[in-house]
């Protein structure tokens, strides 16, 4: 692995928590990869008016994003466009497998968010048995077969044009508004609901609240992955990663910060907790 695919701590996520987190990780002089695959916190930037954080009274939540992005960017932490798809522990090292490429980091800081849906029926079942989270990786498996594409983002049409390249048919169920005549056959877009996903061994069918899809595969495409899937034995409270005081989960060399650790989802707290979370991570690797 190249040299520069490895650093000492990977941010996973680039809202408040993450860019607070890369921000006093770079000026403690720590190479950092800060992993945001989408323009920041979609989130924030759609909050018309923000007056609770101290001394930036009556922003906006596009400027206030763009304010912690610039101050945080200009220190210098390599930002990684790329979604993180697993994680994997290693001898004193993560591995970080996004779908171009391979990272190496010392500490890992989960900052993604909270996922705002929950899973499908079927969904942890049949991962690795038909359900995928990533076209690029796992496309070539279902050439000339039929699949299903759930998407709650646009960035969902590219990796279903690429599928359409590859697969006889192309069901995408988006569950978001938008314009889809630019997609052409063998896409094949529903406006219906995922309900379950179903199958003997491996997936046979997407159950929706209009049909039956009969398909061999289904990806799922969200703003970001349920945590679990990422991390397997990252131990959670409820739907959110639990965490100690110091922003440590049960693994060590991993922490976490932000909504992603539970209410309240406010900016403040995120902002602390990734500060938190990073100068823990520090500790970590310097011991």
């Amino acid at each position: 692995m190249a040299d520069d695919n490895k650093f000492d701590i990977a941010v996973i996520g680039g809202g408040p928590a993450g860019l607070s987190a890369a921000l006093t990780g770079r000026i403690r002089n720590k190479s950092i990869a800060l992993f945001e695959h989408l323009d920041f916190s979609q989130k924030l930037q759609k909050a018309h008016l923000v007056d609770n954080y101290l001394g930036l009274p009556e922003v906006t939540g596009k400027g206030l994003m763009q304010h912690f992005a610039g101050h945080a960017l200009a220190h210098g932490p390599t930002l990684v466009k790329e979604k993180v798809l697993n994680v994997f522990p290693g001898d004193k090292m993560f591995t970080l497998l996004t779908p171009k490429t391979t990272y190496e980091v010392k500490a890992i800081i989960f900052a993604t968010g909270v996922v705002s849906t929950l899973l499908f029926e079927g969904e942890r079942d049949f991962l690795g048995r038909g359900v995928s989270y990533c076209a690029t990786c796992d496309g070539r498996m279902f050439e000339g077969r039929d699949v299903a594409v759930i998407s709650y983002t646009q960035e969902g049409e590219h990796e279903t044009a690429f599928l359409g390249e590859l697969c006889r048919t192309v069901y995408y169920l988006p569950q978001y508004k938008g314009d889809f005549g630019h997609m052409r056959a063998p896409i094949k877009v529903l406006s219906a609901k995922p309900k379950a996903i179903t199958g003997d061994g491996q997936v046979e069918k997407l159950v929706t609240d209009q049909e039956e899809l009969k398909v061999h595969g289904v990806f799922i495409m969200r703003q970001s992955d349920p945590v679990e899937n990422l991390l397997p034995g990252l131990e959670l409270d409820g739907e959110v990663i639990k965490v100690n005081r110091d922003m440590s989960t049960n693994i060590p060399g991993v922490f976490a910060a932000g909504d992603c650790t539970g209410k309240p989802w406010q900016i403040a707290k995120a902002t602390g907790e990734g500060l938190v979370a990073v100068l823990s991570a520090i500790t970590y690797i310097d011991k």
